[in-house]
C-alpha cells in the first residue's frame, strides 16, 4: 500500500512540472502577442502622424499664401482747382499686396496693386512698398513709404506713407497720400493730398 501512495504522488509531482513548461510557454506566447499589437498600434500612429503632418504641408502650399487684401478709405484734405469742384468725395479702393519684393539694404522692397475711385474717378496702380527698417525698429511698429503709377484718365502717379498697427489677423494702415491725374481737368493736371486707413486681410 505504501508503495502504490509513493507511486501515486511521484506521478502526480511529474504532472506538476511536466505542465509548468506547458503554462510558461503560454505566458511567454501572450506576452509575445501583447507586444506584436502593441507595436502595430505605434506603427499605425506614426503613419496618422505623418498624413496629418503631410495635409498641413499641403495646405501651407496654398496659392494664395503671402497674399493679402486691403479695403482703403481716405478722405481728401486739399484738392487742385478741378478736384475740389468736384465734391471732394471720399476715396474708396481695394489694394492686393503680394509675396514678391527683396531686401535692400536697410529697406525692405514690395509690390502691390490697387484699384481706387474717387469723385468719380477711377483708377488702377502698379504700387512700390518701402519699408525703412530703421525708423520701424525705434517706433516699434513697421513704418512704410510708398509709391505707384497707374491710369487714373490720364496717367496716374500716387505717392505717400503709412504706419502699419498688427492685430491679428488683420493690419491696420493709417496713411498719407498725393494723388495725380495728368488728364482729370480737361486733360489739365489735377490731383490731392487724403489722409486714410487700409484695413489689410492676410489671406
Amino acid at each position: 500500500m505504501k508503495k502504490i501512495s509513493f507511486s501515486i504522488i511521484a506521478f502526480c509531482l511529474m504532472l506538476c512540472v511536466g505542465t509548468n513548461p506547458l503554462f510558461s510557454q503560454d505566458e511567454e506566447a501572450a506576452a509575445s502577442d501583447t507586444t506584436a499589437v502593441e507595436d502595430l498600434e505605434d506603427e499605425i500612429d506614426e503613419a496618422f502622424l505623418e498624413e496629418e503632418e503631410a495635409e498641413e504641408e499641403y495646405d501651407a502650399a496654398s496659392p494664395f499664401e503671402g497674399f493679402t487684401v486691403g479695403l482703403n478709405v481716405g478722405m481728401p484734405v486739399v484738392g487742385g482747382e478741378y478736384y475740389a469742384e468736384s465734391g471732394m468725395d471720399p476715396c474708396f479702393g481695394v489694394v492686393i499686396g503680394t509675396p514678391y519684393g527683396l531686401p535692400l539694404g536697410p529697406f525692405s522692397l514690395g509690390v502691390n496693386a490697387g484699384i481706387e475711385s474717387a469723385n468719380g474717378l477711377t483708377g488702377a496702380f502698379a504700387i512700390l512698398n518701402l519699408g525703412i527698417d530703421a525708423i520701424s525698429e525705434k517706433v516699434g511698429f513697421p513704418v512704410t513709404v510708398f509709391g505707384g503709377v497707374g491710369m487714373l484718365e490720364g496717367m496716374g502717379i500716387i505717392g505717400g506713407a503709412s504706419l502699419d498697427y498688427p492685430m491679428d489677423p488683420v493690419v491696420i494702415k493709417p496713411y498719407l497720400r498725393a494723388t495725380i491725374s495728368t488728364a482729370a481737368a480737361n486733360d489739365n493736371p489735377t490731383g490731392w493730398i487724403q489722409i486714410g486707413a487700409m484695413v489689410s486681410y492676410s489671406l
